[in-house]
């Protein structure tokens, strides 16, 4: 793994837990309040999880694959003209 592949996750794991965190600090009253009832207390802290996880892949695709992508077409265009 190169070091810019690794910088990339790196990011998008940060990405990963800033938004999981932030998503059970805010659910914690609900947390608290619903420790002894059923599962459906914690869904939307999953779900949050869920969001922030998918945030991080999509920035992670954005940095890796379609900028260096969009670069390279560009430095392309710049080259041919």
């Amino acid at each position: 793994m190169s070091e810019k592949q690794k910088d990339v996750v790196i990011r998008a794991v940060k990405t990963f837990w800033q938004a999981a965190i932030a998503s059970i600090l805010v659910s914690m009253p609900q947390i608290l309040e619903g420790m002894y009832a059923e599962w459906a207390v914690f869904k939307p802290v999953l779900v949050s999880a869920f969001c922030g996880a998918l945030a991080a892949g999509l920035s992670a695709m954005y940095n890796g694959v379609l900028k260096p992508v969009a670069e390279k077409i560009k430095a392309n265009k710049t080259s041919v003209e």
